[in-house]
């Protein structure tokens, strides 16, 4: 791709498409179009984030030779059909996390993606938050400066929000809370320590009754060289507000930090320093940016949809270790 600005259909103007799009308004190289199957939806997205077209179905847009790629917002269960449709349009594609509700889903779309010559990539914006990169930028420096020998990683998500219209759904989700939220939490660990090696998890007692998936789970992880992971995600947690914390120990100090925050604290015994980020918009312009970047320099997008499926593949592995009561091997798609 020669030209400079890329033109991103999105499909599906809902809630967390208009969260996105503010976070992304003024983003340069890149230019936005709206898909919905109601047509003044998707004219008043088009007109609150001056887009360029407004289209009243998805095989409109799709059939537009101005649109280079789409961004999926739709629910988990239309993710494999919505992506196979763009990727056959010859459309690059940004999707939601999670990828897909299944192994089996996951695989089909970066095949066809694959077999039509596109980029296929997942939006995870907890990849792209300044907050991991400087952690990361810590945790690989000299001894002296860094960390040392990664011992422990402890992830926490705590907030009160029943899920509501398809969330509620076993079928649509493909889950519970965990695959649809908690999916970002199990890509920060990955990034931060590696794929794990054994899963072991547990629900967490249930509290909302109307949902037919899980509210809360405790994950416990074996990470390579013998480092050990956990993440308490729960959306039933009757607090004020969410928290989200990260704590991150090495051998010679600790790290810690908020996602979302705009600093990174390293502490070895009584030294205590703050190191500041850049502003983190929730990672979401970084995370546009890769895919354009991605899709002019021809090349896999960072988080491609195999990094996806890893993340899918912790996510399932411990649906089935909680339901099973068993530690799991979950299995590694990416290189």
């Amino acid at each position: 791709m020669s030209k400079e600005s890329l033109r991103i259909c999105v499909i599906g103007c809902g809630g967390y498409a208009n969260t996105v799009m503010t976070e992304t308004k003024g983003l340069s190289g890149v230019e936005f179009s709206f898909a919905s199957r109601d047509f003044a939806k998707a004219e008043s997205y088009r007109n609150k984030f001056s887009g360029v077209k407004a289209y009243g179905s998805y095989e409109e847009a799709l059939a537009d030779d101005d649109n280079d790629a789409v961004y999926i917002f739709s629910p988990h269960d239309l993710h494999l059909g919505h992506a196979e449709m763009a990727a056959t349009a010859g459309k690059h594609v940004l999707v939601e996390k999670p990828i897909a509700r299944t192994i089996e889903e996951a695989q089909r779309m970066i095949e066809c993606a694959r077999s039509n010559g596109v980029n296929l990539m997942v939006a995870e914006n907890y990849r792209f938050i300044p907050a991991l990169d400087k952690a990361l930028d810590v945790m690989k420096a000299a001894a002296e400066n860094g960390i040392g020998q990664l011992r422990s990683i402890r992830i926490t998500c705590e907030g009160y929000r029943e899920p509501s219209e398809w969330r509620r759904s076993l079928r649509r989700t493909g889950g519970g809370v965990f695959i649809d939220g908690g999916i970002h939490f199990v890509n920060l660990l990955i990034s931060l320590g590696g794929f794990p090696e054994r899963i072991s998890a547990t629900w967490l007692p249930k509290v909302f009754k109307s949902s037919e998936g899980e509210d809360g789970i405790n994950l416990l992880a074996r990470l390579p060289r013998g480092a050990s992971g956990t993440i308490l995600f729960s959306r039933a947690t009757n607090i004020s507000e969410t928290r989200q914390h990260v704590t991150v120990d090495g051998s010679h100090g600790r790290l810690t930090f908020m996602p979302y925050g705009s600093e990174v604290i390293l502490e070895k015994g009584a030294t205590k320093r703050k190191i500041r980020t850049s502003k983190s918009y929730r990672g979401t312009r970084k995370m546009v940016r890769e895919f354009r970047e991605s899709i002019i320099e021809d090349r896999e997008p960072v988080m491609s949809g195999e990094k996806g499926l890893d993340d899918l593949s912790i996510v399932l592995a411990s649906y089935r270790s909680a339901e099973s009561l068993t530690e799991v091997t979950p299995r590694q798609y990416s290189l």
